[in-house]
């Protein structure tokens, strides 16, 4: 189930508390599992990108911790702005257009208001020949079912499509890569019980079957027979954090009015 835009049924309160409860899950055996699995699939990915500058928005704030990629400099932007995060509105991003290698969403769609808008912002700031990588929670997988179910947190994240994301990068001038499943066992609340599910990751991983609980998506931002500019080793995107109560373009615009 994708949702395009659920401001009217939960507030930006409730949202922050949700993702506060979704990242104190991941201490949990099934969270510690998805992070792991994560972490994996992202170190390969980073592997086709090249450049400076990352941005991270989503989840988990340590995702990146140890992780030895080429790109120098790196951000983290969220919603609730804890250490050792920075705040960000997801319909205002304070980027350069085109001034980021990568944008990393880690389950940023599926923790917000409006998944088109935050897409949107995201991919503006990507430089042609840049990337996004997006994961998310996978609708059609035994993650899916507890979302569907009303299980836990699990029933109030978003749970974005992976077939019409992909439409949606393609409509922005991305280019699907690759895509990589990961956890094929369900989000079982003791390490016992993921051990014995244990063959179901073997089997899905081997063939990369699309049921896992989360999926990765590589896109490249499509360059259209532009070059792009090659950056020094000083370069720096322009960067103008806004303060969080600034609100979206959309706010500022009927507060002026």
């Amino acid at each position: 189930m994708l949702i395009d835009d659920r401001s009217g049924s939960i507030s930006q309160t409730d949202l922050m508390d949700l993702l506060r409860v979704a990242r104190a899950w991941l201490d949990t055996p099934a969270g510690q599992m998805l992070l792991q699995t994560q972490q994996t699939v992202i170190e390969q990915s980073l592997q086709r990108c090249f450049g400076q500058h990352l941005v991270q928005y989503g989840l988990a704030p340590t995702l990146l911790d140890g992780n030895q990629s080429v790109l120098r400099n790196r951000w983290h932007f969220d919603l609730i702005a804890e250490p050792p995060t920075m705040p960000l509105q997801e319909g205002q991003w304070p980027f350069a257009p085109q001034s980021l290698d990568v944008v990393l969403l880690h389950h940023g769609l599926d923790f917000c208001l409006s998944p088109r808008t935050l897409l949107r912002e995201a991919s503006q700031a990507v430089r042609a020949g840049g990337h996004i990588i997006i994961l998310g929670f996978n609708p059609w997988s035994s993650w899916g079912l507890n979302h569907f179910a009303g299980r836990s947190w699990l029933s109030e994240a978003g749970f974005v499509s992976p077939a019409r994301l992909t439409d949606w990068l393609e409509l922005l001038g991305f280019a699907v890569e690759k895509r990589t499943n990961g956890c094929y066992r369900p989000p079982l609340a003791t390490q016992k019980w993921l051990d014995r599910m244990g063959f179901l990751e073997r089997l899905g991983e081997r063939r990369n079957l699309p049921m896992g609980g989360f999926y990765c998506l590589v896109a490249r931002r499509q360059m259209y027979g532009v070059t792009p500019r090659k950056q020094t080793a000083r370069a720096f995107p322009a960067l103008t954090l806004p303060p969080i109560a600034a609100g979206t373009r959309r706010t500022q615009k009927r507060n002026n009015e």
